[in-house]
């Protein structure tokens, strides 16, 4: 056995993990598990790189590497929506080799407002970890008449309608966060679909249209400048880095699981539990270690990890709420 392993701490750190996860998962596999990973693994992220799932992939992946002695090989497969990227996940071999690592439109919300999807997440793909969140704000320009949401609200029932706000477009979390307000809190506001949520959050920014439904990250900043108010997050509990915002379900109760951004990983169906137990267990390390976590509180998403059952609470709660707003709306599938 070699030196370098023991000196590390690797070899003792490896075998915590797997001796934890097959103590937790005894099966028929478990002998093959102790060998696992075999080889280099691919993690596909079905986005473009540089964009901020494939940075926190490609951080957390030298961790990974450094307890597992393999190397994570970032495949990018972006397109469709995500919808490529997942696809090729659930196809490849079912032996712990592949991972996929997804925001939650391609994996949650795309079957309600697309056709002919290539795959069923729960049947082609098994849950890891749900990794954590990205929330959506309600973005104000300085100007608004109204500082809080119940300010906003009040101010959008005396005028129905003529209140615009941005989204990063139809079908996005942004806009189904903002149709899901609109329901519950018997207000109308006009829709103004962008490409992605930086224009619309500039736009907020330079006074051109009033409000936006966008990442808090693209707006941190520019509230404490005071250039624009964050109203609230649609989350369903507050930030812990930026614990001052006030969550939309602390003046409107109901809203709860709202389609708001997060990430979480999968394996395609058929991988032995015990191998899923090993990677849970592993990246539950991985997310939860200060010098990875430390690395996106820019980006504001608050890391949950957890049992792999986490995931597909997650997708069946949101999903509910999904299907709601779509049918409120007749949003038809495209």
């Amino acid at each position: 056995m070699s030196n370098r392993w023991t000196e590390s701490g690797i070899l003792s750190r490896r075998a915590t993990i797997k001796l934890g996860a097959a103590a937790a998962v005894m099966g028929p596999n478990a002998a093959l598990s102790a060998d696992y990973p075999s080889g280099p693994i691919t993690m596909i992220v079905p986005v473009p790189a540089g964009t901020v799932l494939d940075i926190i992939g490609r951080f957390a992946s030298v961790r990974f590497q450094k307890d597992f002695g393999q190397p994570i090989v970032i495949e990018n497969v972006a397109g469709a929506a995500g919808n490529l990227g997942v696809a090729r996940a659930a196809r490849a071999k079912p032996d712990g080799q592949t991972i996929l690592y997804s925001v939650s439109g391609p994996v949650s919300t795309n079957k309600f407002i697309m056709k002919n999807m290539p795959y069923d997440v729960d049947r082609d793909l098994a849950p890891v970890i749900l990794v954590g969140t990205s929330p959506v704000a309600i973005v104000v320009h300085k100007t608004f008449p109204g500082a809080t949401l119940a300010e906003f609200i009040a101010h959008a029932r005396a005028h129905p309608g003529e209140i615009s706000y941005g989204s990063s477009g139809i079908g996005s979390p942004q806009h189904l966060c903002a149709e899901y307000l609109q329901s519950l809190a018997n207000i109308k506001l006009a829709h103004v679909p962008y490409k992605g949520a930086p224009e619309s959050a500039n736009d907020v920014i330079a006074g051109q249209i009033p409000c936006a439904f966008t990442s808090v990250s693209l707006a941190y900043e520019q509230m404490k400048a005071g250039q624009v108010r964050i109203l609230a997050i649609c989350d369903d509990e507050r930030t812990p880095l930026a614990p001052e915002l006030p969550t939309v379900g602390e003046t409107v109760p109901r809203f709860t699981n709202a389609p708001t951004g997060w990430q979480a990983m999968f394996v395609p169906a058929g991988t032995s539990p015990e191998i899923i137990a090993i990677l849970n267990k592993e990246l539950n390390f991985v997310f939860n270690d200060p010098d990875v976590t430390s690395r996106f509180k820019g980006q504001f998403t608050r890391f949950i990890g957890g049992a792999p059952d986490a995931v597909t609470k997650k997708i069946r709660a949101e999903g509910e709420v999904i299907a709601s707003i779509v049918k409120r709306i007749g949003l038809e599938p495209q």
